[in-house]
């Protein structure tokens, strides 16, 4: 299987002191509302405006369903094509220190790189009245599948585009060094997990992998034009002979007072067990995508780390 993606590391130098360590976290609405502000040229509404099938907003959050019936059975409903990797603040004071925000972009979400980076900008930036974190979008990195970072903007200069890396899942292959049969994973954000319409509150890898599989195997269809030929029904069969030990996962909740919906989910570690090596394409997509609800908008993030 191939799926292609980009990788984008934003370094924000906050301007004031800022309390809330989890305040990127309530980015969701702030970042489509900015993002129509720094792309819209026509300023109608999208369902009449004539170059809705070329805009990156229209592309970016219709998340229109295909038309055959076969892929709708197949595939849940088109996730955004991005995932923001988003950092807890540092406890005050804090102004004018640097973070670094991820922002992966899914296939042919690449084709409006410029439009992200400006919505990104703009998210932070005086002009957007609606701003929870006041800071400054010092540089613009590219991220290889090597580590290797490319500057492709500093301060306001203009995009040196031709710097843009790609990756694709045939790199993560390649440059995979997991064991077949033993995976350190760390889930860094809370990671909601719906089964029956509730939120699994403890973890195991089956629904966490079957979930997965859905999420990677979506955006691949509805954003790179692939439908991944995957035994999809053998692979969520093999993932019940996976155990977890070492199992320090719980259930978190982050700011439960003010947001308990979008801040609370499983976090933790522990040592999964078994036959691995089928999953590992989708695992190693999965660090850069995240899993469960809120995924792109940082929940769900995880690593994996190589285990003897």
């Amino acid at each position: 299987m191939d799926f292609v993606f980009t990788k984008l590391i934003f370094t924000l130098k906050l301007n004031a002191d800022t309390p809330d360590p989890f305040v990127l976290y309530s980015i969701r609405g702030d970042f489509m509302q900015v993002f129509h502000s720094a792309v819209c040229r026509q300023k109608s509404q999208c369902g009449v405006c004539p170059e809705h099938a070329g805009c990156s907003y229209h592309n970016t959050f219709s998340q229109a369903l295909a038309d055959d019936p076969a892929a709708l059975r197949r595939h849940q409903k088109p996730p955004l094509p991005f995932v923001f990797d988003l950092p807890i603040l540092p406890p005050l004071p804090n102004n004018g220190q640097e973070l670094e925000i991820g922002l992966t972009l899914a296939g042919s979400a690449i084709n409006f790189i410029e439009d992200y980076i400006a919505a990104v900008r703009l998210l932070f930036s005086p002009g957007n009245p609606g701003r929870k974190v006041c800071g400054t979008i010092t540089r613009v990195e590219s991220l290889a599948c090597s580590d290797f970072r490319s500057c492709i903007m500093e301060n306001a200069s203009d995009m040196a585009l031709d710097r843009v890396a790609t990756i694709s899942a045939r790199d993560l292959t390649e440059m995979n060094t997991l064991n077949s049969s033993r995976i350190r994973l760390t889930i860094i954000s809370p990671m909601r997990i719906l089964q029956d319409g509730r939120p699994l509150r403890e973890f195991s890898f089956s629904p966490f992998v079957r979930s997965l599989l859905r999420r990677i195997s979506s955006l691949a269809y509805y954003y790179y034009g692939n439908g991944l030929e995957v035994d999809f029904k053998w692979l969520s069969n093999a993932s019940a002979t996976v155990e977890v030990s070492e199992n320090d996962f719980h259930w978190t909740d982050w700011q439960e007072e003010r947001c308990p919906d979008r801040l609370s989910g499983i976090i933790g570690s522990g040592s999964c067990l078994g036959g691995l090596e089928d999953f590992h394409t989708f695992l190693l997509l999965g660090e850069h995508f995240h899993v469960g609800k809120g995924a792109s908008f940082g929940l769900g993030r995880y690593r994996m780390e190589r285990e003897f």
